[in-house]
């Protein structure tokens, strides 16, 4: 067998089995002897850009392009160098020349991909469409366009989209988890209970699925005097709204062990009834079943009419009483909250500036308390000066939570942004005025002033994209009624 194809063979070998570095050694080998192989450099290219090796990468591929200046899988895929170190202008230009030889379908995906990261949003979708007309079963450009339609709130076309991946491929997980999000939004809770389970496997969810060597509880096997793991996932904001399906497993006599995020176990031991509540990291006993506790939904077949929704934290009266002195009674006292988390994956948008409240401290009969701890709190001595704002020093010095649930629970009304204090406020059953932008998550579903979740609240969201000022300003017409 002649010397060099043995050789390009073997590594082609390696590098489907995803060995890079032997591939990479058996490519070398033949550019030792053959020096100007076309096809064995773009392939060393690959390697190199896959073992981050960027720089040799981007050697490789320009060489490749002296070889064979017409070749538009060499712009394309330095363009994607490019693209990957951020040197945009590069990648736009190595994708436009591979465009212009002869309509390369991965540039025109990964041009699309370039416009949608630089919110070139229009511009995107006429690429993928052209990806999309060059390759009718083009899964990933599918994909990356419903994405784009959801972000432009096109939510039919971006199912219509998702719909597309999943005809293609069944068991394509990114499609189904996106889908999930818009059919929970617009409150088809069944099926987007029953998509979101696909979280697990798509590369956009940020957690990875715990593996506890036990059988997860499928929703439907018997579990009375069974022993079952619920375990607490994602934000603090979404274990305190997702707590209360415990106690629809609860009510089918299973003994019950709940995980939770150790910053929350003081709050839950104190309003909860549930018997072993552990953090995790701690050693648990032993247990027959598991389940995730943002999968309940989908194993219990909550529908929107379904929704357990009567107040399920409650602080115990003693502890309440303590937090009494500090509020006058002959006024409406109100916890306000002004800034979530600063990670714009969860964040973006959400927040507003303490200042949107100064109109609503000059009511009369009010005051107002700070909830704000951590991020926001740096506008407190700001905006003090502005108007009045009574600050609790300490407050949840001990646990997070704690303190601001019996402070909640003393208190006449809870204003406060898409935040944890939000679902501890509607779980503690409080009068609640939730403040959100236009574009809210799924779970505020679309064009709703109340929620199913949280009898008692209202919501305030934004009719135009980013102006707070219209909604402060409603929001102040209905305290004056709402306390006159």
């Amino acid at each position: 067998m002649n010397i060099i194809k043995k050789l390009i063979d073997e590594g082609i070998t390696f590098h489907k089995n995803n060995k890079l570095n032997d591939a990479k050694i058996k490519y070398l080998e033949v550019l030792k002897l053959d020096q100007k192989n076309f096809q064995i450099k773009r392939l060393l290219a690959l390697i190199e850009y896959s073992l981050e090796n960027h720089s040799n990468s981007l050697k490789l591929f320009g060489e490749c392009i002296k070889i064979n200046p017409n070749n538009s899988d060499s712009y394309s895929d330095r363009g994607v160098v490019y693209h990957k170190l951020k040197e945009t202008q590069n990648a736009e230009r190595d994708y436009l020349k591979a465009i212009d030889i002869d309509n390369n379908t991965n540039a025109l995906f990964n041009y699309a991909n370039l416009l949608k990261e630089n919110n070139k949003l229009n511009e995107a979708v006429t690429n993928y469409n052209l990806a999309i007309k060059a390759k009718p079963n083009y899964a990933n450009a599918y994909q990356n366009r419903g994405l784009v339609k959801f972000l432009q709130h096109k939510h039919q076309e971006a199912l219509n989209d998702f719909n597309e991946v999943i005809r293609i491929n069944y068991n394509h997980a990114n499609a189904r988890f996106l889908k999930s999000a818009i059919e929970l939004k617009k409150e088809n809770l069944i099926e987007g209970f029953k998509n979101y389970e696909w979280r697990w496997k798509s590369s956009l969810f940020f957690s990875k699925i715990r593996n506890f060597n036990k059988r997860t509880w499928d929703g439907i096997e018997d579990i009375k005097n069974k022993t079952i793991l619920l375990y607490s996932e994602q934000g603090l904001g979404d274990q305190i709204h997702f707590i209360r399906f415990v106690n629809l497993i609860v009510e089918k006599d299973a003994n019950v062990i709940v995980e939770v995020d150790p910053r929350l176990l003081k709050l839950f031991n104190h309003t909860t009834n549930f018997k072993k509540i552990y953090s995790q990291g701690d050693k648990l006993p032993n247990f027959d079943l598991q389940c995730p506790i943002m999968s309940l939904p989908y194993k219990l077949k909550i529908d929107i009419n379904s929704i357990p929704n009567k107040p399920y934290l409650k602080c115990n009266t003693e502890n309440i009483d303590k937090w009494k002195k500090l509020l006058d009674k002959n006024y409406k006292n109100i916890g306000i909250n002004w800034q979530g988390g600063v990670d714009p994956r969860q964040d973006a948008g959400r927040s507003f500036k303490l200042e949107n409240f100064e109109e609503i401290s000059k009511i009369d009969g009010i005051k107002l308390f700070s909830l704000q701890k951590i991020n926001g709190v740096d506008q407190i001595k700001n905006k003090k000066y502005k108007f009045n704002l009574n600050i609790i020093d300490n407050l949840d010095s001990d646990a997070p939570f704690v303190d601001s649930a019996e402070l909640i629970s003393n208190l006449d009304l809870v204003i406060t942004s898409d935040t944890s204090i939000a679902h501890l406020s509607g779980a503690l059953g409080k009068k609640t005025f939730l403040v959100i932008q236009k574009y809210a998550e799924w779970r505020w579903f679309e064009n709703r002033s109340d929620s199913p979740w949280y009898p008692n609240m209202k919501i305030f969201r934004q009719k135009i994209d980013g102006d707070w000022k219209s909604v402060f300003s409603e929001m102040k017409d209905n305290l004056i009624k709402l306390f006159k």
